[in-house]
């Protein structure tokens, strides 16, 4: 694929930087080509500048030097200047083979290294063109793909009067979605890039079908609607496209539930189990009709809970044991599941978000009531059991939480829903806690593990050890001691 752009000035150039840093990923090799003075070394800036956030940094060129380093955020950049190079030779003195597996490399005057430095994922022409700049880019695969929806996310926000808007990369999470700060001249919100979602087929179907996921942002769309409706604090969307997977929301801050250590801080777990009562007694629709779209709510039903518990077996039974499980033990597995699932399935019932945990809730230290907390992840939400979400708060998969700030977190909702007009059968509740909270950790054992061997992001294995406890919690229920027995044997848990 070849991209063709006229750059106009230098702030059209510092602009296109921008968004062809957030197309690169870890292992991109890009080579810059051009004269004197095509503005090689000012694209390289404003690509460091954007992956550092940092618009003072200072970015020489490294043409003395030869290279220069960068250790940014995302990843390394090693930035490299071959001008001065005489012998094609002297490439391997300078680690780029390193520095790839690292990070990025970028390379001006690529032609001195004739062949040494491999297959470029960009090749980048740069020439002069009247009183501006002529860029012409070569890349295919994955790199094309990312530059060209980088592109098109320029092109959206000139479609809403934000076209001279700078970028910057917020978050990604464990899906392909990715969120971006967009600022202003006063103002800065976030971008979402949601790209329509596809997943590896099971049987025919695949796990997203399976599992009800969210395909499409329209569900986001949908359901930020009703939880605003319902006076709870969730983005306000500011433009959309829905079609192309992006929206443009508010900000609603960056103050979470964890102290700077990453640590829980109790008050603000409690005041989120609190809201989660109100939140399970509002009426929530499981079909709406919008002017630009009709959302339809799916029920988290017993082939979405049984996909979701095949995770453990497909991935973390090899992790943990080295060997693929047997079919007599996984038709044992499952047997010994159907019932629950059958408890699960006849529980009270309303709207779970089901990762309503850390990551996923701002805390609004100024606002009062529900307007303390806003919520921003629920696409994947479904009619379920109201413990579930209890259980994504309690048994936080992002961080340890112990056992003592778990049952004070149980013991707020409880109290809570007491209070309420429904009547609320606390002994159910923590039955159907039990279950849902052994199911969810299974599927999520499963799903950190996928995330490093598949996607190549080990950082969700630093959380299996306290999510191991939170199994072992889970299946203390006298109700669940089948469960626990079969885990057990399995060496699934620890006795």
């Amino acid at each position: 694929m070849i991209f063709s752009l006229f750059l106009e000035n230098e702030k059209a150039t510092e602009r296109f930087g921008e968004d062809f840093a957030l197309a690169l990923e870890k292992g991109n090799l890009v080579t810059l080509e051009g004269d004197l003075g095509t503005g090689k070394t000012s694209l390289s800036r404003s690509v460091v500048r954007t992956l550092a956030d940092n618009e003072e940094m200072d970015v020489p060129s490294p043409t003395f030097t030869l290279v220069q380093v960068y250790d940014l955020p995302k990843f390394n950049l090693t930035h490299a200047d071959l001008y001065r190079i005489n012998e094609p030779e002297e490439i391997d003195e300078l680690g780029f083979e390193e520095a790839r597996e690292a990070g990025v490399v970028l390379v001006e005057w690529p032609e001195k290294a004739e062949g040494e430095l491999g297959k470029a994922d960009f090749v980048i022409f740069l020439e002069h063109q009247g009183n501006g700049r002529k860029i012409t880019i070569e890349a295919e695969g994955r790199a094309a793909e990312r530059l060209e929806r980088s592109l098109e996310i320029r092109a959206f926000l000139r479609s809403n009067q934000r076209g001279n808007f700078k970028r910057r990369y917020f978050t990604g999470d464990a899906s392909a979605r990715s969120y971006e700060i967009i600022y202003g001249k006063d103002c800065h919100e976030i971008l979402m890039n949601a790209p329509a979602m596809e997943m590896p087929e099971q049987n025919g179907q695949s796990y997203g079908e399976i599992a009800h996921l969210a395909t499409s942002v329209s569900q986001f769309v949908g359901i930020d609607r009703l939880i605003l409706k319902n006076g709870f604090v969730a983005p306000e969307i500011l433009a959309q496209d829905l079609k192309n997977g992006l929206l443009i929301t508010d900000d609603l801050g960056r103050d979470g539930v964890l102290d700077e250590e990453r640590k829980p801080i109790e008050n603000r777990y409690i005041e989120s189990g609190k809201l989660l009562s109100s939140f399970h007694q509002k009426v929530w629709p499981k079909h709406q009709k919008f002017d630009d779209l009709t959302l339809d709510i799916p029920a988290y039903d017993r082939g979405v809970l049984r996909a979701e518990v095949s995770l453990l077996l497909d991935w973390y039974f090899p992790y943990l044991t080295g060997t693929e499980i047997n079919q007599p033990l996984k038709q044992e597995f499952y047997r010994l599941w159907e019932p629950f699932f059958e408890i699960f399935e006849k529980a009270e019932q309303s709207f779970v978000m089901r990762d309503y945990h850390s990551p996923n809730i701002i805390w609004r230290q100024n606002e009062q009531g529900l307007k303390k907390i806003g919520l921003i992840d629920f696409q994947d939400g479904q009619i379920g059991p109201t413990a579930y979400d209890v259980v994504s708060l309690a048994q936080d998969a992002r961080v340890a939480i112990s056992r003592p700030l778990e049952e004070r977190i149980i013991k707020a909702y409880c109290d809570e829903r007491k209070k309420g007009a429904r009547i609320f059968d606390e002994e159910q509740f923590k039955l159907i806690y039990a279950i849902a909270g052994a199911q969810r950790v299974s599927k999520i054992l499963g799903i950190f593990v996928r995330l490093d061997k598949r996607d190549g992001k080990p950082a969700y294995l630093k959380h299996l050890p306290h999510c191991r406890d939170y199994l072992k919690r889970n299946l203390e229920h006298p109700a669940l001691s089948s469960l626990r027995q079969f885990y057990i044997a399995s060496k699934l848990v620890e006795e």
